[in-house]
């Protein structure tokens, strides 16, 4: 933190309450698990020889979080994370995730969550593609669907004066607004086509049945793809879809379809068929042309956020959500989300050679002897 001036800018924006967040940093990367037990773990732990004299019983937790909810407070806090750690207004990565929950809240509204029906919460993360570093998080209600937030979170972005020139998004934020307002402000962008339109389907119907030729071959990884380029008009404008076709994600997804499609004595003939052609395919659409060998590399940038959102779920505890009120919960995703932001710096620190909780379990084995004016590491192997 202090390598980044991070840990500066907190004292700029928290002041007197700085060393109260970072106590609760170093329990979330520590021990992430409920709020009920940091004060137990702070008193066994290094952390309460730096940040000293910090009551954290779970009353004094849900007033900091309250206190740092504050909507000016959080406008503060941006301003600084953005202006230390985006590096270009090259592009942006934005995605949501759904927080589903049940606790009783106005902003807990019952949404989608892969395929089923759950109260939740979204939680919309913005990545800088430069540095792969969080940038920014907005929560809506779990009934407010991606396409409808994607020109609000631009906008607000401008604010903190990060104006992008090209945004990557996930199929979920495909609409004729969306698209319409990137290209009104001149924001390259490229996304997943939704295989419910209209273009998906005769893309696919067009585009399949020739597709498998050594022309169309590209080299991803240790994997051969086959991906083809067309010009198409998206919503009154010139664009290009990019067809790509991964063949063992075909015999694996044609053989469940076969097995499936005969086993079934009622089964659509004509239906069956044009999902033949589907299997293994997908389809992106961006408002530039890009060569067919970087077309996939580039969409799987959005890796970056899917494996960050991940972190905060699984690594972090972000779920399940245990506050009821609308400050405390902005509180708790901004803690959640400056700690996923420290998360993300150590493992770029650490490389690939070890994982963070690897190296910090590592480090948890470490003791030492407390005396008045030193501590004293005991050795280890």
């Amino acid at each position: 933190m202090k390598k980044t001036k991070m840990r500066d800018f907190f004292f700029r924006v928290f002041g007197d309450r700085t060393e109260y967040l970072l106590a609760l940093i170093y329990f979330r990367l520590c021990h992430p698990s409920a709020m009920m037990y940091a004060k137990t773990w702070y008193q066994g732990s290094y952390a309460r020889l730096i940040s000293k004299d910090i009551d954290l019983s779970s009353q004094r937790i849900s007033d900091f979080l309250k206190a740092i909810g504050d909507e000016h407070l959080q406008r503060e806090y941006f301003k600084n994370h953005i202006s230390v750690l985006a590096k270009t207004n090259e592009g942006i990565i934005i995605d949501a995730t759904s927080m589903p929950n049940q606790i009783h809240f106005p902003f807990n509204t019952w949404g989608y969550d892969d395929g089923g029906i759950d109260k939740q919460i979204r939680l919309l993360f913005v990545i800088d593609k430069k540095s792969s570093l969080p940038l920014y998080f907005r929560y809506l209600p779990g009934n407010i669907v991606d396409v409808s937030s994607l020109t609000t979170t631009i906008e607000e972005l401008k604010k903190y004066n990060i104006n992008s020139s090209f945004a990557l998004v996930d199929a979920g934020f495909y609409s004729e607004y969306n698209i319409k307002e990137l290209n009104s402000k001149e924001i390259d962008f490229l996304t997943r086509l939704p295989s419910s339109t209209k273009l998906y389907k005769d893309l696919i119907k067009d585009a399949m049945p020739d597709i498998e030729t050594f022309k169309n071959a590209v080299k991803y990884g240790d994997r051969i793809l086959f991906v083809k380029r067309k010009k198409v008009t998206l919503f009154g404008k010139d664009g290009y879809a990019h067809i790509v076709l991964d063949p063992e994600r075909k015999g694996i997804e044609t053989k469940k379809l076969l097995i499936d499609a005969i086993e079934d004595k009622e089964a659509d003939k004509e239906q069956v068929e044009f999902e033949l052609l589907k299997r293994g395919a997908m389809i992106l659409v961006s408002s530039f042309k890009i060569e067919k060998q970087e077309v996939v590399p580039f969409y799987y940038m959005r890796q970056t956020v899917e494996k960050l959102i991940g972190f905060a779920k699984d690594d972090l505890d972000l779920i399940p959500l245990r506050v009821h009120r609308e400050e405390t919960l902005r509180g708790y995703l901004l803690l959640i989300f400056i700690t996923l932001t420290i998360f993300a710096l150590m493992k770029k620190e650490i490389g690939n050679d070890y994982t963070v909780e690897e190296v910090l379990l590592t480090m948890r084995n470490l003791k030492c002897k407390v005396f008045e004016d030193e501590l004293i590491v005991s050795s280890s192997n």
